[in-house]
Formats: C-alpha cells, sequence, structure tokens
C-alpha cells in the first residue's frame, strides 16, 4: 500500500512539474510545440481519445 501511495504522489509530481514548465513558457504548452491554441487543443484530445496515457507518457518525459 505505501509503495502504491508512493508511486501515485512521484506520478502526480511529475506531471504536475511538466505543467509548470510548460505553463512558464510565453504562450503555454502551445507555444512550446509551435501552434496555435486551437489546433493544439485538436492534436492533444485525438491523442489522448487514440491512446489513452500518451499525453501523460509525453509529458512525463517517458
Amino acid at each position: 500500500m505505501k509503495k502504491l501511495i508512493a508511486g501515485m504522489a512521484l506520478s502526480a509530481g511529475l506531471v504536475l512539474g511538466g505543467a509548470t514548465i510548460a505553463s512558464a513558457a510565453p504562450g503555454g504548452a502551445p507555444a512550446l510545440h509551435g501552434v496555435d491554441g486551437r489546433t493544439f487543443g485538436f492534436a492533444v484530445s485525438s491523442l489522448a481519445k487514440m491512446y489513452p496515457g500518451a499525453v501523460a507518457d509525453h509529458v512525463s518525459g517517458r
């Protein structure tokens, strides 16, 4: 049980850390990828529908 809680805390920390980096950039995550917000939102939504977990893997750097 302790390992599960530690793993969940670590995962949340990695995701939040990645989100902090993206939000700190001028223009946020869309600007980091060189697209506008609408295109970025469509791409993220499509990716999440086809491959659940892919966005989290990308953000965490795996």
